[in-house]
């Protein structure tokens, strides 16, 4: 991996920007949650925050063939000034009067339609500046500098939480702007990149209904079923973590120890599902990881207000076994479909999981201001994955899945 970070200078390039956008994009997005509960207490104010954050998502599906018309370099570019501009905004607004929750909202907003759009450029890009019996490589070295950039934000929110709203604002515009001089430095990569041809939209539609009909399909249909349903149990929740936090604890920094948590806790999940996801039936990981994550969450919640370093381990193992199922689901999500589906697949996916985030964040936002113990969200969060883990194990289709070794890529027909 190291070597070919050194001897690829495009994608040496690539990596500068990718931690450093990763980074002031990372501050903003963890950040803005806990940012607006600080100002507003209102758990519908963060729920609407996160519905920002992952609506753009539902539009998934829309995107592709504009990306494949435009240049990568030229999306990254224009995506991550359009990014600087928000955090600029917000820096600015912060430093000379305290922002509204609309102006935030609205921030929020459009630097998730900029994701939106450089996220598959990202993936687009990749391959043009790596050969292709280096992009597994090209992958893993990223997964790393994720990690390493996770564990940035969080040591960079620490030092700053006490140092006022406009400190963290102030790094992440700063970060930001650092990637967009280093997106100055992208280049196309050693393959031209080819433009999208006549007719290619409507092929791309066309496929996109082809991979449609093909989700429908036996266990793949249960399983985006599954993690769709997860997915908005996990968001209902998230927006509520802040009020837990405060509720128990009452300190701003015991929530962002618990991102902190959370990253070593991926990390963790990802080293775990590679080493047992070689050794179990596909069938029983899912359902032992469901059950686990949904009893952990329950006993986080009951322990975390009298014991908050043991909830922190409890925390750790929740991330650790949603993570890894995570990854479980995403390479059967590859494997399963036709391989000239596999990204269609992906992106009917993704749109899925953006409806249930919004929906999801939404409805955590009603059910944060209704609800007066907030202890029960989290209850019913942990009863959902354990209902969710039954619910897959009584499937014939998801019984019949083999070990993930077996399971081959399905060929084109």
């Amino acid at each position: 991996m190291l070597k070919l970070f050194s001897e690829n200078s495009r994608f040496r390039s690539y990596m500068v920007f990718e931690i450093l956008s990763s980074i002031g994009g990372g501050i903003f997005a963890i950040f803005m949650i806990w940012a607006i509960h600080a100002q507003y207490q209102n758990p519908f104010y963060t729920g609407l925050a996160g519905f920002m954050f992952a609506v753009m998502t539902i539009a998934n599906f829309l995107v592709g063939p504009f990306v494949d018309r435009h240049s990568k370099v030229t999306l990254l570019r224009v995506t991550c000034l359009v990014k600087f501009g928000v955090l600029s905004l917000v820096l600015v607004t912060s430093l000379t009067y305290l922002p509204g929750v609309w102006f935030l909202l609205l921030m929020i907003f459009i630097f998730s339609a900029a994701t939106l759009v450089s996220n598959p450029a990202t993936t687009a890009y990749l391959p043009q500046i790596v050969e292709g019996e280096d992009l597994l490589k090209a992958n893993s070295l990223l997964n790393v500098v994720a990690s390493i950039a996770g564990i940035g934000v969080f040591v960079v929110i620490l030092l700053l939480v006490d140092g006022g709203l406009g400190a963290i604002y102030g790094i992440s515009a700063g970060t930001m702007l650092m990637a967009c001089i280093a997106s100055v430095f992208l280049r196309s990569g050693v393959k031209s990149e080819v433009q999208a041809e006549k007719g290619s939209t409507k092929t791309y539609f066309a496929e996109l209904k082809e991979g449609l009909l093909f989700a429908k399909r036996g266990a793949l249909l249960f399983l985006i079923i599954a993690f769709v349903s997860q997915d908005l149990a996990a968001s209902i929740a998230y927006v509520n973590v802040p009020m837990l936090v405060q509720v128990h604890t009452g300190e701003a920094f015991s929530y962002f120890v618990l991102l902190g948590v959370a990253i070593l806790g991926s990390v963790l999940g990802s080293v775990v599902i590679g080493i047992l996801g070689q050794k179990f039936n596909t069938w029983t990981i899912l359902f032992v990881c469901f059950v686990l994550a949904g009893v952990s969450r329950i006993i986080f919640v009951s322990i975390i207000a009298d014991d908050f370093t043991r909830s922190l381990f409890v925390h750790a193992f929740y991330i650790c076994v949603g993570a890894a199922v995570g990854i479980l689901f995403e390479t059967l999500t590859q494997k399963l479909p036709p391989k000239r589906l596999v990204a269609r697949i992906s992106t009917i996916v993704a749109s899925l999981m953006g409806l249930s985030s919004a929906f999801g964040a939404l409805l955590g936002g009603i059910m944060g201001t209704l609800i007066p113990d907030i202890d029960m969200i989290f209850v019913i969060q942990g009863v959902s994955y354990i209902a969710i883990g039954f619910f897959l194990c009584l499937l014939k289709p998801i019984r019949e899945l083999p070990n993930m070794n077996d399971v081959a890529l399905t060929e084109d027909e």
